[in-house]
């Protein structure tokens, strides 16, 4: 029976249908299949051969055709295999075993869950139940899963965790991969199956084919990778971190991957349908089909699938529908959840033995990469875990001092390894590790109590001591306490914070129980088990590390126990006991020592006042923690003392060091007031001045010992110092306060201004006195010390001004006769009153006075007209009556209202005054009253007279009764007519009209006035203006405009009669709103201008919107109004809109391929146009070639050959490969898209790029032997050699000496022979030493390619002659018979001279190449030599190459005059003596990290790429000619990672190889001059490093002939010293042998041997006592009983 289709899956069957059998079969034979639909038939009671004919005819396959049959595993199917079948099992058609799958397949599966899940149930959601943040504890069950997957992995296993979290590739994702065994499609099920863990499960369809689990062999640390094991962890995770898994694996030797999805949503819509829950579909397909991913929620998923092909197996697990918790928390807690993760797993990362610094051992081939992918501008983050350096294993391991290593074994053979590590106790703190994430940092703690009592943080405290991993990783949350014999027991002696610096952690397997009574704990030492009592070796042990690495301080001089009231905790007030001495780490403090902080805020400097000791004690006592009183320094800026923990005291301050920093602080503080005197006007001290004389203005300054100027007290921390103000006061001698002023610092005037001071008139001594006060609190004094004060004695005397003194009349005599002279007595004052000396010359003079004013007329009150003026007669008066005449006798008249006149009656004594006339408005006709006042300033005679007015009856006051109003609303463009006027006079009545006051009217609107008309009263019409919104101003005026009136006309609009259209322009362009305008001018006329705004038309409101042409094409258009039935038509010219894209018209063809430095033939054509294609005519454009990657050099030539066309046509120049050319334009800094090219650059054959050299390189170089054989080949673009040059043009160069970069010409060419560019028989030179070979290439006559150079050492040939020392003369010979007088030669030393130098000679050839030129440093150095003074940074270290000196000096060009101290001591000396002009850098304020990390194309000791122009870090091209170490951390600060590449070509390709790899790149500088920035700038001039000549650069080391010379020099020079210690040592032994053969040593000697032979009988004795007493000791421990030990919650 078959049946066709899916049949429908039920949660349960009938009783007659639980034999029946179904099978899926899919016809995979065709490979240009599409889609394979599912056929499923009914094989119940079917053997192999009866289905395999129901297979044939449901497929109507012909006999002689072939097929194979497979399940999803790639099982071939026979008889056996056929039975073993389960019902509803998928098979494969195909044509033969190896077939690939030409479409994906859907394999229908089930995962009811194991009946584990009711009993198991909540055992292992561990990481979900302690109230901490599980995330990354579901993730480690995801890496279980890959580390299991991959255990049995040939070679790398690797295992990488993708955060997906960028919207632009789909919803946010986690991904697992590993390429571990991967998943048949039979695992893949059982996997989804709960609780079916690996002892249970079966992972075949045949049972044939079941192997089994198999526990893993015991490996050290239980690292054997079996950790995935219950079933459970897996599902936990991925539905704990998203709603939605799919599960992608590849099975080893298996063509297929299967897929699985899980979903959430799924789960529930079944639920919902009543539909078999867990039930799903399995998908088979090839490696690298994405076909079945539909949807943009997973684009992401295509490159995991494209990943697929070339593996040979993997696993991926994609984790979908992440919570925004969890997101969040990946994101922002980056750092804590690696950090976690690379704890659990870090043995398997790190070896057995973990991540130790100092030694790291060989590592494990497990890497564990995570990433992090966000959206844009957000750079990846990447990690891999063994990079994790704080992680808490890493922490202990590295702060432990000794270890402590045990096993612990069961009956059953279990087997549990252990490690306890101790962290001692360092003077003033616990090094047992906190976790940094958990605990604020303790540097930032200025004055917490948290540390500073006698008891510091207690190391572990109370915590566990046993962390526990299982199988090699951590099981979180799960700790053992302790165990019996390493707690602390009643006797013990050792301290009980001893035994909380110990951590520990076990490893054990899965089955072990360490709760059983019969295990047994031993020591390992070495790997070997130690017997013996394990309590006893521990505490052995712990009392070693105790003794051997606890440093504590010892406190002394015991005074007495206090209470402390300063604490803020009541508890720990008291006890405290003080002491007057400590002794720490070697060193002795005591009361009144000077000592300065470290880690406060600010730096303190002081003397110790005592320490502090929380406890009773009652004399010396060792002890840690503790806190120290000290007085700070100086006391005048301070006055205070201050409690700090004794931690915080600096042990290499010095004392000249706080002394002078003391003494700098002292000098910021005020010493004395500096005054002055801007005016000019100094007064000294003990001056004398007149009364009256200004004292000021006054400036002050309150300097310091620098001569600073302040305003406030010098600041202690953070934060302003108190405010400072200048009080100036003067004392009379009287104790008399004159005056007090308070003066602030004036910023702008730089200093404390007091005002002139005018009231010293009184006569005495006086004392001006300055005084420097605190503003808050007005106080002089502070920190004990008076502030800087000034006082200036001075006197005031009488007025010596002639002009200011005056005299008064004494008493006259009572007794006068007439006729008889008298005497009147006079007393001379100043100006203040004061009796003053006469001055010379005084002549007194008796005058008389004038006495009163006489005025005429008299009348009082008088009488005058309104609008006339008043004249008036005056006379002066003696006493007697008499009219007088004096010098300046002025008299002054004021009326009330008018102006002051005056008159002068000096000569005559009279005069006449005459006033403004008199004009005033009368009201009811009634009279107004005025007074008039006149005097005489010197006679101070007053006279006052009252004036009395009458109207004018026939004077026009005002226009009163005027018969319209003020505004006048009228039609626009009309006529008002019959306009009448009336004149009032000021008493109210009517004016008659003559012909003379008609003729003074006047009006604005009109200049045509009818004087006829006007005398009767009549005005000119008016003439409306035709514009509604013109308002216009109306005047109607008398007598010159003295009298008016005005009104104003509104034009109000008639009805209209047609429309009127106005546009502001008449072209516009597409997408362009016309401009608006909110105007409108309607007329009397009707006609309604409209301006394409809102407006007003009598009561309707009408909105006309802008309009715009938003599409279509450039050309006329018409615009229509209508109002009502007006219509009105206005054309428009419609232009191309805002140019908003480029487009190319025509380009070369494609594929675009360039060779290297050649030209592109065909120009690209790119046309301007706006958003709906129309060709744009705007040429504000800037239209620009842009290539990506930015490698390629370009040149371009725009040309305009029409106004919106852009021909280009350029060369290019780069490396090979693939560029994509990309046209943008911009338009007032906007970007305008364009299209896109890709370009494809191949090497040229035919061009020359390098000559490459071969020849013997083992061959040996004799002086005036023949050359090997060197052949030279030129090397094209693309590598292949180029045959086609002239071996003519291939020049030799060849001297000797070092290496030469410039100026060819001065080196010796070599006339050679080529055949096909070889060059043989040329002679090697005779001079012995160091030559350098180069081959040159003429290309054209512009271009030459030069070889490498080649550095040969030409060695002596064999002896030839031999030569003396020194040549004798020529000697002189006669016959004679003497033999002295026949002599040729005497005493002639003769030299082999290719024998080895003597030390003198090589020492002075050393001092010669010393003292050859090279380059220097040319930046002055003053400040070497100094202490603690390093010296600039220029002259720190020296570069060999001149390209590196150049590029690296400029880099680094801001610091090459920094001087570099040791001390910051020394760096504010220098500082301080250059008042801040010299930059200085103090290296103890500078961290480096340590170590040397490696280039970022090497990652884990792997190079990640091959990397172009041989990149190394610039700062190992620096050569430290001493104090390496400083200087080390000195470049690593300045340069970083920065890297050194040959090219800028290069460079760009390196930087962008290691951004591919997802890490980022530092600086890198070329060999050429040129920058790439570490975020990928590069190019223009700051970017590019000048001639070496106009920098200043560093020197270059001495030639490598000179330190060869040393080192042969010192060889010698060890050889001489050893000769003449051999010497000294034959002596000393030939001396030394004799003494041995004295009687005395014999003796000696047979008396050792005596006493030896009776401690041997000793030894013997006390051997058998011993051995019984150990046998009982050792029986009576096997009777005690094994103490059992607690586990916490979460035991195994």
């Amino acid at each position: 029976m078959l049946h066709s289709g899916t049949p429908r899956l039920s949660a349960s069957f009938p009783q007659e249908d639980r034999h029946r059998k179904s099978i899926c079969v899919y016809d995979c034979r065709s490979p240009n299949r599409r889609t394979v639909p599912e056929k499923w038939l009914d094989t119940t009671g079917l053997d192999f051969n009866d289905f395999l004919q129901v297979v044939q005819k449901e497929f109507a396959i012909r006999s002689h055709e072939t097929f194979v049959l497979t399940t999803t595993d790639r099982t071939v199917l026979d008889y056996d295999k056929f039975e073993e079948l389960q019902d509803r099992s998928t098979v494969h058609m195909l044509q033969q075993e190896d077939q690939a799958l030409s479409v994906a397949t859907k394999e229908h599966i089930t995962f009811t869950p194991h009946h584990n899940t009711l009993t198991g149930s909540g055992m292992y959601e561990y990481y979900a139940s302690e109230g901490q943040k599980p995330l990354s504890y579901a993730l480690a069950e995801l890496v279980d899963n890959a580390l299991s997957a991959t255990a049995k992995n040939p070679g790398m296993r690797t295992i990488e965790i993708r955060m997906l979290f960028d919207e632009t590739l789909g919803k946010p994702a986690v991904i697992i991969l590993d390429n571990g065994c991967g998943m048949t499609s039979k695992q893949l099920n059982n996997w989804a199956v709960y609780r079916l863990s690996k002892f249970t499960r079966a992972n075949n369809k045949f049972e044939s084919q079941e192997e089994g689990y198999v526990r893993p062999d015991p490996v050290p640390r239980s690292l054997n990778s079996d950790i995935s094991y219950f079933g459970a962890g897996g599902k936990q995770a991925v539905f704990y971190i998203g709603d939605t898994t799919r599960m992608i694996s590849k099975p080893v030797n298996s063509q297929d991957v299967h897929e699985l999805v899980l979903s959430k949503e799924e789960f529930e819509r079944k639920e919902k349908n009543r539909e078999e829950v867990y039930t799903g579909t399995i998908i088979n397909r090839k490696p690298g089909d994405s076909s079945h991913v539909n949807g943009n929620d997973e684009r992401f998923l295509r490159a995991i699938i494209a990943e697929e092909c070339g593996k040979e197996s993997f696993t991926a697990v994609v984790i979908t529908g992440i919570l925004p918790e969890h997101i969040t928390f990946l994101k922002q807690d980056f750092e804590v959840w690696t950090r976690e993760l690379a704890h659990i797993y870090h043995y398997y990362i790190h070896g057995i033995n973990g991540n130790i610094f100092t030694n790291p051992g060989p590592r494990p081939e497990i890497d564990i990469q995570i990433t992090l992918r966000e959206k844009s501008p957000r750079c990846p983050r990447a990690i891999n875990l063994r990079e994790v350096d704080d992680d808490m294993q890493t922490l202990y391991i590295n702060s432990a001092k000794d270890t402590f290593e045990f096993k612990a074994s069961t009956k059953d053979s279990g087997i549990v390894e252990g490690v306890m590590r101790y962290h001692p106790f360092l003077f003033d703190r616990e090094t047992y590790p906190t976790d940094p994430l958990a605990v604020q940092d303790a540097d930032d703690d200025d004055d917490d109590y948290d540390n500073e009592s006698g008891e510091l943080h207690q190391a572990r405290g109370k915590r566990p001591i046993f962390e526990c991993f299982w199988n090699g990783r951590c099981i979180p949350y799960t700790a053992v306490s302790e165990f019996d014999w390493c707690s602390r027991g009643k006797g013990a002696k050792l301290p009980a914070e001893c035994y909380r610096r110990v951590s520990g952690l076990t490893f054990m397997d899965l089955e072990l129980k360490l709760k059983e009574k019969d295990t047994i704990f031993t020591r390992v030492v070495n790997g070997q088990k130690q017997r013996g009592n394990i309590q006893k070796e521990f505490t052995q042990w712990l009392q070693s590390c105790h003794e051997k690495w606890d440093k504590q301080i010892k406190f002394l001089g015991y005074k007495s126990t206090v209470t402390r009231t300063d604490v803020p905790t009541k508890k720990m007030q008291q006890p405290w006991g003080t002491f007057s001495s400590i002794e720490w780490d070697g060193k002795k403090y005591k009361t009144g020592q000077l000592m300065r902080s470290q880690k406060t805020l600010p730096i303190l400097y002081g003397t110790v006042v005592q320490f502090f000791l929380f406890g009773n004690y009652k004399g010396d006592v060792f002890a840690t923690g503790g806190q120290v009183e000290v007085s700070l320094e100086p006391r005048a800026l301070h006055g205070k003392t201050k409690i700090i923990p004794i931690s915080k005291i600096d042990k290499t301050a010095t004392d000249e060091a706080i002394k002078k920093n003391i003494e700098i602080a002292s000098a910021k503080l005020p010493e004395k007031l500096k005054v002055h005197w801007p005016d000019s006007n100094p007064w000294p001290q003990n001056a004398v001045r007149p009364a009256g004389t200004l004292l000021g203005p006054v400036k002050v300054e309150i300097l310091n010992r620098n001569g600073d100027s302040l305003s406030r007290m010098p600041s202690v921390g953070q934060g302003q110092g108190k405010k400072l103000v200048v009080q100036l006061k003067i004392v009379q001698h009287a104790d008399k306060e004159v005056v007090s002023f308070t003066a602030e610092h004036l910023v702008k005037y730089s200093g404390f201004w007091f005002k002139k001071i005018e009231i010293l008139r009184d006569l005495g001594e006086y004392t001006l006195s300055l005084h420097t006060m605190i503003s808050e609190s007005s106080s002089t004094v502070f920190g004990g010390t008076e502030l800087p004060s000034y006082k200036l004695n001075f006197t005031i005397k009488g007025e010596e001004n002639k002009k200011k003194k005056k005299f008064d009349c004494q008493i006259l005599s009572p007794s006068l006769s007439v006729g008889v002279p008298f005497d009147i007595p006079l007393l001379i004052k100043d100006g203040y009153g004061h009796p003053a000396m006469p001055p010379p010359n005084l002549t007194p003079l008796l005058q008389c006075n004038p006495h009163s004013l006489h005025v005429t007329p008299e009348d009082n009150p008088m009488t005058v007209e309104n609008g006339n003026p008043v004249r008036f007669n005056v006379e002066i008066h003696d006493e007697a009556g008499n009219i007088t005449a004096h010098t300046k006798q002025i008299v002054r008249c004021e009326v009330e209202g008018l102006p002051l006149v005056s008159t002068d009656c000096s000569s005559t004594g009279a005069g006449q005054l005459v006033t403004k006339p008199i004009k005033l408005k009368i009201i009811k006709q009634e009279p107004q009253t005025l007074r008039v006042k006149f005097e005489m300033p010197v006679s101070k005679n007053k006279q006052s007279r009252i004036l009395s007015g009458s109207n004018i009856y026939h004077n026009v006051s005002s226009l009163l009764r005027f018969p319209i109003r003020e505004k006048i609303e009228w039609l626009a463009g009309g006529l008002m007519e019959n306009l009448f006027y009336r004149l009032y006079d000021e008493a109210g009545r009517e004016v008659p009209l003559t012909t003379e006051i008609a003729s003074k009217i006047k009006v604005n609107w009109t200049g045509d006035v009818n004087l006829e008309d006007l005398i009767q009263g009549k005005l000119p019409d008016v003439q409306v203006p035709t514009q509604v919104h013109e308002v216009r101003f109306y005047q109607v005026s008398y007598q010159d405009q003295s009298v008016s009136v005005s009104f104003n006309i509104v034009p109000r609009p008639d009805e209209p009669t047609r429309l009127k259209a106005t546009l502001l322009q008449s072209k516009v362009m597409l997408g362009e709103t016309l401009p608006e305008v909110s105007e409108y001018e309607p007329n009397h006329l009707g006609i309604l201008f409209l301006r394409l705004c809102l407006f007003h038309l009598m009561t309707h409101l009408f909105f006309i919107y802008s309009p715009g042409f938003q599409s279509g094409t450039p050309g006329s258009r018409e615009i229509c109004f209508t109002y009502r039935s007006y219509v009105e038509r206005v054309k428009v010219d419609v232009n191309a809109g805002v140019p908003a894209q480029l487009k190319l018209v025509s380009e070369p063809e494609k594929p675009l391929r360039v060779l290297n430095d050649h030209g592109i033939p065909t120009p690209f054509l790119v046309q301007l146009c706006d958003k709906w294609g129309n060709p744009s005519p705007d040429q504000r454009v800037v239209v620009e070639l842009k290539s990506s990657p930015p490698t390629l050099k370009r040149s371009t030539f725009p040309i305009l050959s029409q106004p919106s066309l852009v021909r280009v046509l350029f060369p290019c120049s780069s490396t090979r490969g693939y560029y994509q050319l990309e046209f943008k334009g911009s338009l007032n800094m906007k970007p305008i898209p364009g299209p896109s090219v890709i370009l494809t650059v191949i090497p040229d054959p035919n061009k020359p790029v390098s000559l490459s050299v071969v020849y013997d390189t083992s061959a040996r170089f004799p002086a005036g032997d023949k050359f090997p054989a060197f052949s030279v080949t030129v090397v094209s673009d693309e590598g292949s050699p180029i045959t086609t040059f002239n071996p003519a043009a291939v020049t030799m160069f060849l001297w000797k000496g070092g290496p030469v970069v410039e100026n060819y010409s001065l080196l010796r060419k070599v006339n050679m022979v080529f055949v096909f560019f070889l060059c043989r028989d040329k002679e090697i030179p005779e001079d012995a030493g160091k030559h350098i070979i180069q081959f040159s290439l003429r290309v054209n006559k512009t271009k030459v390619l030069f070889s490498d150079q080649i550095t040969i050492n030409v060695e002596p040939n064999q002896p030839v002659k031999l030569r003396p020392d020194s040549q004798p003369p020529a000697p002189v010979v006669s016959y004679s018979k003497d033999i002295a007088r026949r002599t040729l030669v005497e005493n002639m030393t003769l030299r082999i001279m290719v024998s080895s130098l003597m030390l003198e000679e090589k020492s002075a050839e050393a001092n010669r190449i010393l003292n050859m030129p090279r380059r220097v440093c040319s930046i002055p150095d003053h400040f070497k030599g100094q202490q603690d003074v390093l010296g600039m940074v220029g002259h720190l270290a020296f570069v060999q190459d001149s390209d590196a000196a150049r590029v690296i000096s400029w880099h680094i060009r801001g610091d090459m005059d920094c001087v570099i101290t040791k001390t910051t001591a020394a760096a504010r000396r220098i500082y301080d003596y250059t008042q801040g002009r010299q930059q200085v850098m103090a290296l103890d304020s500078v961290y480096v990290p340590p170590g040397d990390r490696p280039l970022p194309h090497i990652r884990n000791g792997h190079m990640l790429f091959d990397p172009p122009g041989n990149p190394i870090y610039a700062r190992t091209l620096l050569i430290y000619p001493q104090d390496q170490e400083y200087c080390n951390t000195v470049f690593k600060n300045l340069l970083g990672d920065t890297i050194l590449i040959d090219d800028l070509d290069s460079a760009n390709n390196y930087r962008k190889a290691v951004v591919q790899n997802k890490t980022q790149c530092p600086t890198i500088l070329t060999r050429q001059g040129d920058r790439i920035s570490s975020r990928g700038k590069f190019g223009g001039a700051q970017n590019k490093a000048p001639p070496i000549n106009t920098l200043q650069v560093f020197g270059a080391p001495c030639p490598q002939e000179y330190y060869t010379l040393k080192g042969q020099i010192d060889q010698l020079s060890h050889y001489r010293l050893t000769l003449q210690k051999k010497e000294r040592s034959a002596k000393d032994r030939e001396e030394h042998l004799q003494n041995m053969s004295s009687p005395e040593t014999k003796k000696n000697q047979q008396e050792m041997q005596a006493k030896q032979r009776q401690l041997e009988e000793i030894e013997s004795k006390t051997n058998k006592t011993g051995s019984r007493e150990c046998w009982r000791a050792i029986r009576h421990h096997s009777k005690e009983r094994k103490t059992e030990f607690h586990i916490r919650r979460g035991r195994l």
